[in-house]
């Protein structure tokens, strides 16, 4: 069967004269029949408009707030007339729009949305006006502008109408008034708000000339929607930020500088989530910077890899750019360099968010991972190495160097922290817990880790030696849900929210070979003493199930040991090799930082 083909005069596209002929029983032109019948349309407002950005982790489009699309748009429309009226001596001027509560800047010349305090980070931006229905998923910018030009063709006002735009009842004949062909798909016309997208591979326009003779209605294809389903209004708009968090990470990011800046977006992500489903009435904001340290430092100038036999290249190469940030860090040599390094780099963000600021009075707590935490220690506590460290440990205050970091540091959260054990081979028995814990270290002080991570330590033994004795406080499950009845069991998978931001079911999954060895010394602290009897431990508790074993003059004003509660994996090995790095992704460290950034949200 063979078919006439001419070039739709609003998009130069080809068009099957056989199915316009079905269209035009009646004699009339289809232009004329849609702009005589039918009401017109008008651009779309920038309410109408939505700006998105491509998220950096989950790679899917993300809507901005309405505030940040509104002042996208505006300064977009701004450009849009420079272009149209600047001569070839002129370039336009394109307007940085600065987003995200104050984090990201929108460069406009080139589509990205770039981090501001830190380098590395950028998204792609997209200006949407045409939406899949339901998922409200953004079209891509190249076809939304065909299809919104030709749509202002077909349906715009005429000069001499004086008609105004209505709400209008989608057409049940579907006619196809017009269509417009892309590579992977096309779209049909069959009123002014029935827009529809067919794929190229199905045979989806066989079935639409087949059914369109035979009188029945369409059977495939995507419904599109012209203009975002909720307007930017300028009030809807982000919280000023009250609390900085700086997260500081550990060994292994010369290997991949990017790293902390992924993990600490994923970590975001789970403290929003947290925040939006559990405290969405709150006008807390809580914003998180990675601190990158590691790459802007030369240490040995290359000199181990030099010496590092060719034969094991490989392995060596991955211990030498992770495992080897600990050698540095305890050489006399380079110790100094990667302190001095960290503390300029704090301090730089700081005065950069202060000086964008300006009377902020909000508060600042950090947030370390592994070998992190120990250098945060020893630049606040001025620690200088063995050779040079001050002669009165028993004074704690000689301790506090005055050219530290330019902050107080409210809350010190370590994530699976080797600190204890760096201390304890720095000093013996100290006299007193303010040696090791000097009030100018922070306000308050969460040793965080998971009970199979094979590289964190507890604190308070060390401070208080039959701490060993006592369990560290169990970390609940995010939301506070905690039933003392029904401990949680070794074989119980963790809960952690889906995509749809749903939860997932708890799973059972208990085997005696998840049930780690139970003999243990009496009065020592064990594995499964920790998670034995940490289920039942509440935070606020009495910290000693037996009043003999921590004497009243000894008690911490606080507990500083908190434990995660196990996973579904029990005692297998690979789980202890990955545990070291789970905090980032895990929404019950995420619940639990953000309860105590914000004390008040819980009450």
């Amino acid at each position: 069967m063979s078919h006439n083909i001419v070039v739709d005069p609003f998009s130069e596209t080809p068009l099957d004269l056989d199915d316009i002929q079905d269209e035009k029983e009646n004699g009339m032109d289809i232009a004329e029949e849609i702009t005589d019948e039918l009401p017109y349309a008008v651009p779309l407002t920038p309410e109408e408009v939505r700006w998105f950005y491509k998220d950096g982790v989950d790679k899917r489009w993300v809507e901005f707030c309405g505030y940040d699309s509104l002042r996208i748009e505006n300064a977009w429309r701004l450009c849009q007339g420079q272009d149209a009226n600047q001569t070839n001596e002129n370039s336009t001027s394109y307007e940085r729009v600065v987003v995200k509560g104050g984090m990201y800047d929108v460069e406009l010349d080139n589509m990205r949305c770039v981090s501001i305090y830190w380098p590395g980070e950028e998204w792609e931006i997209l200006r949407a006006t045409w939406f899949y229905d339901a998922s409200w998923i953004p079209l891509e910018i190249e076809h939304s502008k065909v299809i919104e030009e030709n749509h202002l063709r077909l349906f715009g006002k005429k000069q001499s109408s004086g008609s105004t735009p209505e709400e209008i009842v989608p057409s049940h004949s579907y006619k196809v008034l017009h269509t417009v062909h892309f590579p992977e798909f096309h779209v049909d016309w069959h009123a002014i708000n029935d827009v529809a997208l067919y794929s190229e591979y199905t045979p989806s326009k066989l079935m639409r000339s087949v059914t369109s003779k035979l009188g029945f209605t369409k059977t495939s294809g995507y419904r599109l929607k012209r203009g975002y389903k909720v307007s930017s209004t300028m009030d809807d708009k982000p919280h000023d930020i009250d609390h900085l968090v700086f997260v500081v990470h550990g060994i292994g990011q010369k290997r991949d500088t990017g790293k902390i800046i992924r993990n600490t977006a994923s970590f975001r992500d789970c403290v929003d989530w947290c925040k939006q489903k559990y405290f969405s009435n709150s006008s807390h904001r809580v914003e998180f910077f990675p601190v990158e340290w590691r790459s802007s430092l030369k240490l040995d100038g290359d000199i181990v890899d030099a010496i590092t036999p060719y034969s094991v290249m490989s392995i060596r190469h991955l211990l030498n750019t992770s495992a080897m940030d600990i050698l540095y860090y305890t050489s006399p040599l380079y110790g100094g360099e990667v302190r001095a390094g960290l503390q300029r780099e704090l301090n730089r963000l700081y005065f950069m968010f202060i000086s964008r600021h300006p009377g902020w009075s909000g508060k600042v707590s950090v947030l370390a991972h592994s070998l992190g935490c120990v250098i945060v220690y020893d630049i606040v506590t001025g620690w200088m190495g063995p050779d040079t460290r001050p002669p009165s440990p028993a004074a704690p205050d000689v301790l506090l160097v005055t050219d530290g970091l330019k902050f107080t540091i409210e809350n010190l959260f370590c994530l699976g922290s080797p600190l204890s054990v760096f201390l304890a081979l720095r000093t013996r028995t100290p006299a007193n817990p303010g040696d090791i814990m000097p009030p100018g270290l922070c306000k308050k002080f969460f040793n965080i880790f998971h009970w199979s991570d094979p590289v964190a330590y507890r604190m308070e033994p060390l401070l208080v030696r039959n701490y060993s004795k006592v369990e560290p406080v169990l970390i609940l499950p995010y939301g506070g849900v905690d039933n003392p009845d029904q401990p949680l069991s070794l074989g119980n998978v963790e809960s952690i929210p889906t995509s749809d931001n749903e939860e997932k079911d708890d799973k059972e999954a208990d085997s005696p070979t998840d049930t780690p060895n139970r003999t243990v010394e009496k009065g020592s602290w064990s594995l499964w003493g920790l998670v034995r009897a940490g289920w039942n431990a509440k935070e606020g508790a009495s910290p000693t199930p037996d009043a003999n074993i921590i004497r009243p003059d000894e008690e911490l004003a606080q507990r500083l040991d908190y434990v995660l509660r196990a996973g579904g994996l029990g005692r297998n090995y690979l789980y202890t090799v990955t545990a070291h790095t789970a905090y980032w992704s895990n929404y019950d460290v995420a619940y639990f930082v953000l309860t105590r950034l914000f004390p008040n949200l819980e009450t």
